[in-house]
């Protein structure tokens, strides 16, 4: 290796290589989605290499691939930057020093997406401050495909759960389409019922769309596939885009297959030879689910040989129109500039790696100066339920608590260490009350928005309102109200609408919010600035609106007001801040 080959490529890869080197595999994780005082690049690891049996499991073994082909796509284009004039921008140290900072914010807030940020805007500056703007070019989309690198959890409540609810109802008119009667109940599929058969609802399948039947497992490569394809095979970029974008129908209507697939299977094997359990499936299910990716695959291909027939006919029709194009020289200019190129590419500058290897230094202070981890917070709530509840007035209704179960899927999607206390309440004079409290463990994603599994278990939600308690204390306690409503199937298919009020809010120590945004707001301000880690308590009441199914019921005015008072009752014996004598200095 020469002394130029040593400035310009092998100096400057090694210093940012070290510098990547510190941040992966120092700096731990303190929180988040996935790890637990783990550094992001085990943890990468970890999930690239990680496989489960479990249907709900995540999978990011595509991951691995994705590293594959950026590195095979960097070597592929070893002539072009070769010929790529090399000007490094000093400009281009403010990327640097911002993806450090993101990354460094991530670590501390505990989210992997920030810290992935980050490293993705620090290679990017790196790429300019050393190389410039024309060695970025060629280097741009193996930039861009790093983006299949991170496992982005976070995304199965933007995109997971609306993929599910496509699914669901385009595989719920299709059913009836091809003559197979079925019902839908929030992302489950359940067989009509058949009185001249004598069979119930649900009787010949019940099928719930999970988030891998949402089409989410098979996205993220089906959108890699098409990229690349794009990529290597489409010369004009809006069919490179069409292409990209044309993975999630595509998906969508793969998912729609497997689950007519296992409709049909159920209807002829039976349910469980067809499915299988939540823990075991079948191995009939786990062929409908390689079904999916020859469905999309073949779709993907077909969109893609049309678009390139499209550019074909454009190429054979500007042939024609100017015979003489293909045989016509370069221009003068165009080969100047091509010489210019070639003769100039200079060399980087041995400071540029110096300062590079001085932040990569820098980073190891800041990791020996910071604590790596987070001082213990106490839990907001005590998690024990009153048995009884008598609410205020002249009435002084009593509520009599009993124990409510904790679902199986609760159970096996919440991580360990996740607390619940749970009660159904009733005064036996037609008015029950759900009260429950999920107190998130060491992981953080105990706690959620409870517009995601509302929806999915069959509820619509109305308007969404903050609804404030006043408290004995004299404090106002906010809570969000939303309005939510499902159809009840009968086993003679026949529905009921019921309508319910649901409130909610979330308890730390020392703070109460009913935004999800500012809960993780607020954690992520007190991780980076007091080394503190919150242990957040998700509560939520519950009511029916009794007005449209007994005579003399609730409306909903009543129904607010009946929660209200409940929970005025019920927050000073299990929400600490409100407890008698309680310091909050």
């Amino acid at each position: 290796m020469d002394q130029a080959s040593l400035r310009r490529w092998f100096a400057p890869i090694s210093v940012t290589a070290i510098l990547l080197g510190v941040l992966l595999f120092l700096f731990p994780f303190g929180s988040g989605y996935t790890s637990l005082n783990s550094p992001l690049g085990l943890d990468l690891w970890s999930n690239w290499t990680r496989t489960s049996d479990l249907p709900d499991a995540h999978d990011y073994t595509y991951c691995l691939v994705a590293l594959i082909f950026i590195v095979y796509l960097i070597f592929a284009r070893q002539v072009e930057l070769s010929r790529a004039q090399i000007r490094g921008s000093t400009g281009a140290i403010l990327w640097i020093i911002g993806g450090l900072l993101l990354f460094w914010i991530g670590s501390r807030a505990g989210k992997q997406i920030l810290g992935e940020a980050g490293i993705q805007i620090l290679l990017l500056g790196a790429i300019l401050w050393f190389w410039g703007g024309a060695v970025f070019r060629v280097l741009a989309f193996a930039w861009v495909f790093l983006v299949f690198l991170w496992p982005l959890a976070f995304l199965d409540s933007l995109v997971a759960f609306p993929l599910r609810m496509a699914v669901t109802d385009l595989s719920y008119h299709m059913l009836n389409a091809i003559g197979i009667p079925c019902m839908q109940h929030g992302t489950a599929l359940l067989s009509a019922p058949d009185p001249a058969a004598s069979l119930p609802l649900g009787s010949q399948f019940q099928i719930d769309i999970a988030d891998p039947c949402s089409g989410l497992r098979s996205l993220f490569p089906m959108l890699m596939f098409s990229a690349i394809v794009g990529y290597f095979f489409l010369s004009r970029r809006w069919h490179q885009w069409m292409l990209f974008l044309s993975a999630f129908p595509a998906i969508i209507a793969g998912n729609v297959v497997r689950i007519i697939l296992l409709v049909i299977g159920c209807a002829t094997l039976g349910m469980e030879v067809a499915l299988g359990t939540t823990g075991n499936p079948s191995t009939y299910h786990e062929g409908c689910g390689f079904a999916v990716f020859g469905v999309v695959l073949i779709l993907e291909l077909l969109i893609a040989s049309v678009l390139l027939s499209v550019e074909r006919r454009r190429a054979k029709h500007a042939v024609g129109l100017d015979p003489e194009s293909e045989r016509r020289p370069k221009s003068a200019e165009g080969t100047g500039a091509l010489a210019s190129v070639k003769s100039h590419p200079t060399d980087v500058s041995w400071w540029r790696s110096g300062v590079v290897l001085g932040l990569a230094v820098a980073m190891l202070v800041v990791y020996a100066l910071i604590p790596e981890r987070y001082l213990p917070a106490q839990a907001g709530v005590i998690m024990n339920l009153p048995d009884q509840v008598v609410l205020p007035g002249s009435d002084q209704e009593h509520f009599h608590g009993f124990p409510a179960s904790v679902s199986e899927v609760e159970q096996t999607m919440l991580p360990k260490g996740t607390e619940f206390a749970r009660k159904n309440y009733d005064d036996f004079h037609g008015h029950q009350i759900f009260f429950s409290i999920v107190l998130s463990g060491q992981q953080q994603y105990s706690i959620h928005r409870p517009e995601v599994c509302l929806v999915a278990q069959g509820w619509h939600i109305g308007k969404a309102e903050d609804v404030p308690v006043r408290l004995a204390s004299g404090h106002d306690l906010v809570t969000r109200a939303l309005h939510i409503q499902r159809e009840i199937l009968g086993d003679d298919g026949k529905t009921q609408t019921i309508q319910a009020l649901y409130l909610y809010w979330y308890v730390a120590e020392k703070m109460t919010t009913p935004s999800n945004l500012t809960r993780n707001l607020w954690s992520s301000w007190d991780r980076i600035l007091h080394n503190r880690d919150h242990r957040w308590a998700y509560i939520t009441v519950m009511s029916a609106i009794t007005q449209s199914m007994q005579v003399n019921g609730l409306n909903e005015d009543q129904t607010r007001k009946m929660l209200q008072e409940f929970i005025s009752q019920v927050v000073p014996v299990i929400q600490k801040s409100e407890m008698p004598g309680y310091s909050t200095n």
